[in-house]
């Protein structure tokens, strides 16, 4: 008999230029080895910072070693012991940033004034991984789209540093990751066919038009160039994509017509679609702005009949104090019970040798500790447990608090990304690793 040659299925699906394919299960390749359980990342924000006073404080208390949430994050006590929350990290080169616009720094750490900015955290861990999924990322964001530098309604930013648009279309988003309608596929590669002939026609008269450019013109052209490459690629990728059948996924819990008017149904359709993009591995990597410091995503003020909207609760729990905490603390309550419920759904999963939440890491924080205050970030990290991350304390950092890039890297090499910095990183952070 022929000696049979065992080869690794996930080292051989790597090998063609970083282009995963689709391939049946070789004798070569040994019976009974494990496939690979996904890695991912989920990073959530909100703008202007929570409720940190009284009985509606955002951060928990210690009692006898175990953390104790209060009346706006009570929804998480029975999480406790697979929750790390930290104060006192931050961006240090964005303290000086004005008091709006700390959310295009959340997940880059480059000030927004930076004339070369990081890519954000998700985009470098999509970057590595991201070839293995139909979508290296998904962006999304209650108000959608990009805002403005400084304004941003986006937490990721591409490798050149430039902003993804978040998308908020519910219907949008099922029909591009699961809907496998006929037509609306036929749909989907006529406009890919269309994109890539466009594409063509500039990238073939590049080398004219660079010949007639002096050295400066001619590098920012390389720059815009190396962009369109980028989307050329993405093209292809998804061409490849589009032989592959969808995913067929139950809809019951989507309510795909949602609106701000229905805030709760909004936001909880949006973390089952991440929920369902995770579970059929469409994607490993997620970020989902809550609230931006740019507009007001103003269902939820108005479902809990607040007065304002999350802006001034937030300016007047902290210049008034008393009875607007508990305003902002009920804002506060209203996100977080969507938020545990999404995670004890992860919780509830099987997956491997455990469960979803056990290989999947959710940061849930902001850049302001107060409105405007670009210090001392709330944050706090879930699951995560088979990717090495050690829970159940409150972490206060104090005087020698590291940089937050610190905590990006230390969660970028327990996503198997092999980086050494990331932003202004000076370490890692070996407090939150077993």
């Amino acid at each position: 008999m022929a000696k049979r040659t065992k080869i690794d299925r996930r080292t051989f699906l790597s090998g063609a230029g970083g282009v995963a394919l689709s391939l049946p299960l070789l004798e070569c390749m040994a019976a009974g080895v494990e496939p690979e359980v996904p890695k991912r990342f989920l990073g959530l924000y909100i703008g202007h910072g929570f409720s940190l006073g009284g009985e509606w404080s955002w951060y928990p208390t210690v009692v006898d070693g175990e953390m104790r949430f209060s009346k706006s994050m009570a929804a998480f006590n029975p999480l406790a012991d697979r929750i790390t929350v930290l104060r006192g990290l931050e961006h240090p080169g964005c303290i000086s940033a004005g008091g709006h616009q700390t959310g295009d720094s959340f997940l880059t750490g480059s000030h927004v004034n930076r004339a070369a900015k990081s890519p954000s955290f998700d985009q470098i861990a999509a970057m590595t991984h991201g070839h293995k999924t139909r979508y290296p990322s998904l962006v999304l964001g209650n108000e959608g789209g990009m805002g403005s530098i400084g304004l941003s309604k986006t937490l990721s930013y591409n490798q050149f540093g430039r902003p993804i648009p978040a998308s908020n279309d519910i219907r949008g988003l099922y029909d591009a990751m699961f809907n496998s309608d006929p037509e609306l596929q036929k749909g989907q590669r006529s406009r890919l066919a269309s994109d890539k002939d466009r594409l063509d026609h500039i990238l073939e008269s590049y080398h004219g038009l660079k010949r007639q450019l002096g050295r400066v013109d001619s590098q920012k052209l390389d720059q815009y160039m190396q962009a369109l490459r980028d989307v050329e690629k993405e093209i292809q990728r998804m061409e490849r994509w589009a032989a592959t059948a969808k995913p067929k996924v139950p809809t019951d819990e989507l309510a795909l017509n949602a609106s701000e008017k229905d805030p709760a149904a909004f936001i909880r359709t949006m973390y089952n679609l991440i929920y369902l993009a995770f579970k059929t591995d469409s994607t490993r990597y997620a970020t989902y702005m809550l609230q931006s410091m740019n507009a007001e995503w103003g269902g939820i003020s108005t479902t809990l009949d607040l007065g304002v909207g999350h802006h001034m609760l937030a300016h007047n729990a902290t210049s008034i104090g008393g009875g607007h905490f508990a305003k902002l603390g009920k804002y506060d309550k209203f996100e977080a019970d969507l938020l545990a419920e999404f995670i004890t759904k992860l919780a509830d999963t099987p997956e491997g040798e455990g469960t979803m939440l056990d290989n999947t890491v959710v940061m849930y924080g902001s850049s302001n500790s107060q409105t405007h205050v670009n210090r001392n970030y709330p944050l706090m990290l879930v699951g995560g447990e088979k990717l090495g991350l050690k829970h159940g304390t409150f972490h206060k950092l104090g005087d020698t608090k590291p940089p937050l890039s610190n905590m990006y890297l230390t969660l970028l090499n327990a996503l198997d990304v092999p980086a050494k910095q990331f932003s202004d990183s000076t370490g890692t952070i070996s407090q939150i690793m077993v």
